[in-house]
């Protein structure tokens, strides 16, 4: 099972979603909800290199 883990940008806690938890609103975003604030948060997905199809990690 996929787990992702991320820190919301609105409330600046972690927070883990569950494959069923993600949207995938278009073929390069991720929508996932923070479990404390409510705040949709959406990922964008990376396309080339060895990461590719994964979350972006914001470096």
């Amino acid at each position: 099972m996929v787990m992702l883990v991320r820190k919301c940008p609105k409330c600046h806690l972690l927070f883990w979603a569950k494959e069923e938890d993600i949207d995938y609103p278009d073929p390069n975003t991720m929508k996932v909800v923070c479990q404390h604030c409510q705040h949709i948060v959406r990922i964008p997905l990376i396309e080339e290199g060895a990461n590719a199809h994964a979350p972006k990690m914001g470096h």
